[in-house]
Formats: C-alpha cells, sequence, structure tokens
C-alpha cells in the first residue's frame, strides 16, 4: 500500500527527533562551576601555662642584729661594712642562681649592745620582716638572747663572730657558729706561752683581767681551767662591770701587785683602751700582755690607742699581713679598700664570711624548697648548713674549712696570734711560727724604756 506524502514527512521528523536526542545523550556534560570557599583558619588551641615548679621570688631576706649604737658602735659598723660588702658581690655576681637571681637583701637589726634589745629586734625581723634567717650579733651576752628567740620560732641563726664556748653548749638545733669559740682559743693561749716559755723562758705565774658580760665570763673561765693544768699559777683574778666602768685604777693596783709574768686581757674596746692607759700611768708591764681580741683589735681603738699600744699581744682570727698568703683574701681585700679605705680585719671578715654560708646554705635550700613557704625554706636552710662543707681555698680566714659538729660549731676554725709593732703602729702575725711575719718582741718593754 503506498503511503501518502503527509505520512512520509511525520516519519522523516520522527526519525530527525530520534538521531538528535541521541546525539545530546552522547555529549560530555558542561562543566559545573564552584564559587571558592575561604581557606579554613585552624581553630587556635591555647598553649597550657606551665606549671611552675618553684614560684618566682625577686628577694630573699636576711636579718642581722648588731650593735649600731651605743658604746660599740664603731665595731658594729665595722661589722656592718662585712656584711654590705659580701652582699654586694653576691648579688653582682647574679644572686640567688637557683631562685632565677633573686637579690640577697638585709634588714639590719640594732641591739645598742643590749640583750634584752637584742631579742627584742630577733623578733621583729622574724614576725614583722619575715626574714629567712638571722646573722649576729657580735657580743655573745647579745647573741645568748636573741638565738633562743629564733630557736623558739625555729629560725636558723647564724654566729659569725662571737666566742662563748656556751652558746654551742646548748643543745640547740637551730643555731650555727663559724668562728672558733673561747676555749678553743684559750688552748692556743697556753700553747703560745708554752712556745715562748720554751724559746725563752721565765714565764710561771698568770693574772686574768675580764669585762664581766658571758663573753668575758667564760673566756676567763677557759684560762684559768687550762693555763691551771697546763702547769701556771693563777696569781690574781679581776673582774669589772663593762656597763658602768669609768676607771681601771684599783683593779691595775691589784694586778701590779700580784707581780704577774703574763697577763691576760678580755675587753671591749673603750675598756681596753682605759686598761692601757691605766697600765702606763701606774707603770704596770708583766712580761707579755697578751689580750682576748675583741677592742684589742677594734680600728677604733687601734686609731685611738698610738704608741701605747705598740708590744701588747692579741689573739686574733685575721690579719692583714696574710695577704699574701691566702690569694682570694688579697682580691677582695683590694676591692674592700677600693671601696671602704680600709683593710678588713677579724670582725669585718668574719662576717663578711658569714653571709657567704648563709648564701651557699640558701642556694642549696631552694633546690627542695621555696622562700613562699617560710616554714619549709627556714627549715630547708636549717639542714642545709648542717650538711656544710666547705674547703678551706673558697674562705678568705685562715681556717681549715667550714664544717659543723653536731652541736652547730664550725670544727675547722682556729686563731693566730699578732703583736703591734712600733715600726708601722699595726699587727703582725707572730704565732703559728710557720705564719708569722714579724719576730715576737719579748719581754714587754718598761714604759720608760720605750
Amino acid at each position: 500500500m503506498a503511503l501518502s506524502r503527509g505520512a512520509l514527512l511525520g516519519i522523516l521528523i520522527l526519525i530527525i527527533v530520534i538521531i538528535a536526542g541521541a546525539a545530546l545523550l552522547m555529549m560530555p556534560p558542561a562543566p559545573t562551576t564552584t564559587t571558592p570557599t575561604a581557606p579554613v583558619t585552624p581553630t587556635e588551641t591555647a598553649t597550657p601555662t606551665p606549671t611552675a615548679t618553684k614560684p618566682v621570688v625577686s628577694e630573699v631576706k636576711i636579718g642581722v642584729i648588731l650593735p649600731l649604737s651605743g658604746r660599740l658602735a664603731e665595731t658594729g659598723a665595722d661589722l656592718k661594712r662585712g656584711v654590705e660588702f659580701a652582699v654586694e658581690k653576691i648579688n653582682a655576681a647574679g644572686g640567688i642562681k637557683n631562685l632565677g637571681g633573686a637579690k640577697l637583701t638585709v634588714v639590719f637589726g640594732d641591739s645598742a649592745g643590749d640583750p634584752a634589745t637584742g631579742a627584742a629586734e630577733a623578733e621583729r625581723l622574724i614576725k614583722e620582716e619575715k626574714v629567712v634567717l638571722l646573722m649576729g650579733a657580735y657580743q655573745s651576752a647579745v647573741t645568748k638572747t636573741a638565738s633562743e628567740v629564733a630557736e623558739s620560732y625555729k629560725v636558723p641563726f647564724l654566729n659569725p663572730d662571737s666566742s662563748s664556748p656556751a652558746l654551742t653548749e646548748r643543745g640547740y638545733k637551730w643555731f650555727f657558729r663559724t668562728t672558733a669559740h673561747d676555749r678553743t682559743f684559750a688552748e692556743q693561749h697556753v700553747e703560745f706561752i708554752n712556745y715562748l716559755n720554751k724559746t725563752y723562758g721565765g714565764l710561771k705565774t698568770v693574772a686574768i683581767i675580764n669585762e664581766d658580760t658571758e663573753w668575758g665570763a667564760s673566756t676567763a673561765k677557759a684560762w684559768k681551767e687550762l693555763f691551771s693544768a697546763a702547769g701556771y699559777k693563777i696569781v690574781a683574778e679581776v673582774s669589772y662591770h663593762a656597763a658602768t666602768v669609768t676607771s681601771l685604777d684599783s683593779e691595775v693596783e691589784r694586778l701590779k701587785a700580784a707581780n704577774p709574768d703574763v697577763l691576760l686581757i678580755a675587753s671591749y674596746t673603750n675598756d681596753g683602751i682605759l686598761l692601757v692607759r691605766t697600765m702606763k700611768a701606774k707603770n704596770f708591764a708583766p712580761k707579755v700582755a697578751l689580750a682576748q681580741d675583741a677592742g684589742f683589735i677594734d680600728p677604733a681603738y687601734v686609731q685611738q690607742i698610738g704608741k701605747d699600744g705598740y708590744y701588747f699581744m692579741s689573739r686574733e682570727v685575721f690579719n692583714w699581713d696574710l695577704l699574701e698568703m691566702i690569694p682570694e683574701l688579697k682580691k677582695v681585700n683590694d676591692e674592700y679598700v677600693a671601696k671602704y679605705g680600709v683593710n678588713l680585719n677579724g670582725n669585718s671578715a668574719r662576717d663578711y664570711t658569714g653571709v657567704w654560708v648563709v648564701y651557699w646554705a640558701i642556694e642549696e635550700a631552694a633546690k627542695v624548697a621555696s622562700p613562699t613557704d617560710l616554714e619549709a625554706f627556714r627549715s630547708a636552710i636549717r639542714d642545709a648548713l648542717a650538711k656544710m662543707d666547705v674547703p678551706p681555698e673558697r674562705i678568705i680566714m685562715p681556717w681549715a674549712g667550714i664544717k659543723f659538729d653536731e652541736k652547730g660549731q664550725n670544727i675547722l676554725a682556729r686563731g693566730i696570734i699578732v703583736q703591734m709593732s712600733p715600726t708601722d703602729g699595726k699587727y703582725h702575725t707572730v704565732y703559728p711560727r710557720e705564719v708569722a711575719t714579724m719576730d715576737i718582741v719579748f719581754p714587754f718593754p718598761s714604759w720608760e724604756k720605750r
């Protein structure tokens, strides 16, 4: 059957539509357009605050009690210079390194030379100033009361300069002494007089004069026991009341009447000056006049006594002529002279050394405790002192080092004997002979022959 013209046209259109649809299906898809997205900023994670192992402190305060007013004010000023010089050097070297360089600072207390005042100052420094440790207090009687307060509060007390043996015989847990005590010095006095007797002869009798405080009384007691035990005869014992003494006429007359070969003296500065001038006035000249440090080595005594002090001897713990024998000492003394215009002496050198001992103990304590926990830090300082063992090359004193026994006494401390020379008006070391820089002048010249 033949298709009509219209039917053929319809079939043709259908075929075209089918082909076009197939072509569209075979074409690749059009690219998809996307809007770029802004980069995502990662969320910052907060850095955790490190847990501090040691709270930061800017300073560590120590309390130092000295006689800054009253009869011993000049001695107190001398001691204070030694303390301040040590603190300055420690801080200049970086402070307390185990506390991030915290500065060592000093709060001074003035005892005025009075035991009750010294005790009150100790309490003030502990309770109000919150010091980690106390130092002081030069006079044994003041050291005794001030350290009693420290012991009751469980605060370490470092004593660089008091020499009553009784201080370390109390069985205190918190008390430490770096200098040798008077019994050790008295033993050295006996050793020295024995040396003079062996070398020159003629020394058989001994007289003692002492001021009446803790230091003077304990020194006199040790002298009496030790010289008697060594075979010397004690021909006079004279004590005077240091707080009120204005004349020693009767005391010197008693000594002169006893006619001793050796005069042993325990006096502070003003008393020492008064004694020497009274001896001159009454023409009293034993073969040996040997003092127990204290007033006789005070710069104020040396300056005021002048030539009347020539040939007197004294036990010392330090002397300027050791400069060439202890390398560290010369370096420190040069700096000290540049700053203060005077040499270190037994007082200033001992307190200078005491501050360094305190500093070493604080460095050790800082390894296990923080000053923000005052009770724990004080306890750690106490433990560090008890374990301390310092070799001689680290200190300027002529000691074998620093090491405390169970009573808190430095068992490595010792003394020397010095004599004032007319050649320059200075003390020179005369014993032990291996460290001596001058021959001993013996016997003590009469006052008329000077």
